[in-house]
């Protein structure tokens, strides 16, 4: 992976907290956590019964609820960037780990009308139903790396521009809330029958969330000749596979560490210039100790100072979308120069090793902050972002 740095001119994003990026951002400040009963599917059989669904009202405009959470946060992030680039030279990278779920369930408790109901199971048919109602072009990518996609959709579609592939690129993570994805977590044991606390020392696991984030990206130079607002830069990208375990990561955090690593030397960015961590943090025991082991790794005698915080203490965890949202909020953050609290957070397991964020947001004064998202079957990816006017051209 290598390509200079990229400007990120749009963001767009609905969640549990909201439809757009500034109920987004105000939720996570105000350490809102918006988890209730499952009201998309019975959820009774399970031993949990609980996640952070959209509220909003969301267009039925795509085949599934899915491709619309896509629609919403890529018609925010095209408005935010104010489209100068024509349709053909706009590339597109969707992420998304459950799409085509909902078919197929449809599918198992009926017998489908449509003989090719099927086409619907297919991410490829995701990634054409975006392009054609959001007037994107012919190049396209769809990526499922299970819980690491929406990271790595980012790294792709900053890749491309650096190609000349395309001028604009709209990197989008998706995901709604299906049955499968829920019954498979459960069947883990791997939901917490309360709110997700993540780094706490009395977390139990993980809140299944849903949702979408969309950046559209533009290469630096282009982005400050058309006088554009730059909200952050993209400056690195690492990834890894540990192949541990097909559902845990390596105890140690070594591929995580690995990834994290990788970012930080693609970027030129030393460990003692990261001002903080927003990391992947699903509030599981393994994860999160495997995450924090990782970062102590990979910055040594600086991961003491870092400030780390967990997102998905408020939105949960949207799995294919959750790389991208969680971009979306270390973007904002170094551009408001304010990182939140990691929302329930109150006795960190983790005090001496990494500086987690608790009860209440801290001010930020480095120019240099990292996205972590770690994935089944070991497959970690991490993002470095930069403050805007950090960087010369």
């Amino acid at each position: 992976m290598a390509f200079q740095p990229i400007a990120v001119t749009g963001i767009g994003a609905v969640t549990a907290l909201g439809g757009n990026v500034n109920s987004l951002w105000s939720g996570l400040l105000a350490g809102q956590r918006p988890f209730g009963p499952v009201r998309a599917f019975d959820a009774q059989s399970c031993r949990v019964d609980l996640a952070a669904e959209v509220s909003v009202a969301v267009p039925n405009e795509g085949t599934c609820r899915t491709a619309d959470l896509a629609i919403m946060s890529g018609r925010e992030a095209l408005a935010d960037s104010q489209r100068t680039v024509a349709a053909d030279r706009i590339g597109l990278v969707v992420a998304s780990t459950g799409m085509g779920d909902a078919a197929l369930e449809r599918a198992l408790r009926e017998q489908p009308r449509d003989h090719d109901w099927w086409r619907q199971c297919l991410k490829g048919t995701l990634a054409d139903e975006l392009a054609t109602i959001l007037e994107l072009g012919e190049i396209r990518q769809v990526i499922n790396t299970a819980c690491s996609s929406g990271a790595i959709a980012i790294a792709l579609a900053c890749e491309g521009l650096d190609a000349g592939d395309y001028d604009m690129a709209l990197a989008i993570g998706c995901d709604e809330l299906t049955k499968i994805t829920y019954s498979g977590f459960n069947s883990l044991r791997a939901l917490d029958p309360e709110p997700c606390k993540p780094f706490d020392i009395a977390r139990r696991g993980m809140t299944i969330g849903e949702g979408s984030g969309c950046l559209v990206l533009e290469r630096l130079a282009d982005a400050r000749r058309k006088a554009k607002r730059i909200h952050a830069l993209v400056v690195g990208a690492g990834w890894s596979c540990d192949a541990s375990h097909l559902t845990a990561p390596d105890p140690g955090g070594k591929g995580a560490a690995i990834a994290i690593t990788k970012a930080l030397a693609h970027a030129n960015v030393l460990a003692g210039d990261v001002g903080f961590v927003n990391a992947h943090g699903t509030g599981t025991q393994l994860n999160d100790s495997a995450e924090i082991s990782a970062i102590v790794k990979a910055l040594g005698k600086h991961a003491s100072s870092c400030k780390v915080h967990s997102v998905k203490a408020s939105t949960g965890h949207c799995m294919g979308a959750a790389g991208t949202i969680e971009a979306i909020v270390a973007i904002l953050s170094l551009q408001q120069g304010v990182l939140p609290a990691t929302a329930g957070l109150r006795n960190c397991e983790f005090e001496g090793c990494v500086d987690c964020v608790k009860l209440d947001p801290r001010r930020l004064d480095k120019a240099f902050g990292i996205s972590n998202s770690f994935g089944f079957g070991g497959n970690d990816a991490t993002l470095v972002f930069a403050r805007s006017d950090s960087w010369a051209c």
